[in-house]
């Protein structure tokens, strides 16, 4: 949310938008290496400031090179309730290779805040390059996202849309009972890290 004692609102404003922008195009990559069809995954994204965010989200294995994430869930942040919905594809074209690339597509909404509700439509291609113990991915991302303020402090912010452009890096271990995936995402201007778990239902 809005810091109430800002200096320079505009500024903390866009720094805030752009923020939960960043953090809503986080996309579980790795679930197209897992044989299961059916995953949730859950953890934490560190957003500055003491800033702990959940993070709640599934996948879907379609076919082996295609699969559907979704975003479902509420929680409670500084006296509000904000509740994330969002779908996704991942298309996978090579299985054969250690040397894959990903393309992820997805749409999220966020409402329930009482500064703002967001739109984003992120989009990325990774690279997944394969080591005996664990998986890198790396690869560049693009959103477009679009913000209604209902606390305004310049009249020209209360409709705003901006694209962000963004490197994303994760580190994948798959273990016996649940999977981890350190996760960073950032333009450099900001970074966001996440701390993911994956639980394979089958």
């Amino acid at each position: 949310m809005f810091d109430s004692n800002c200096q320079n609102c505009s500024k903390n404003i866009r720094e805030t938008v752009s923020k939960s922008a960043l953090w809503l195009s986080l996309s579980d990559v790795p679930s197209l290496v897992n044989k299961e069809r059916l995953s949730l995954n859950f953890g934490f994204s560190f957003l500055g400031r003491n800033n702990l965010i959940p993070n709640i989200y599934s996948t879907l294995k379609i076919t082996e090179n295609l699969s559907l994430t979704s975003k479902i869930y509420t929680f409670t942040y500084n006296k509000t309730t904000p509740q994330i919905l969002g779908v996704g594809l991942n298309y996978y074209p090579n299985t054969n290779s250690n040397y894959n690339w990903i393309f992820c597509l997805q749409k999220v909404g966020m409402k329930g805040l009482k500064d703002y509700r967001q739109s984003v439509v992120a989009l990325s291609i990774i690279r997944r390059l394969r080591f005996k113990t664990f998986e890198l991915f790396y690869g560049l991302g693009s959103n477009f996202n679009k913000q209604k303020l209902y606390v305004i402090y310049d009249k020209s912010l209360e409709n705003m849309e901006k694209q962000i452009n963004y490197f994303d890096i994760s580190i994948f271990k798959k273990s016996k009972y649940l999977d981890i995936n350190f996760h960073i995402i950032s333009n450099f201007d900001i970074k966001i890290i996440s701390l993911m778990l994956k639980k394979n239902i089958f």
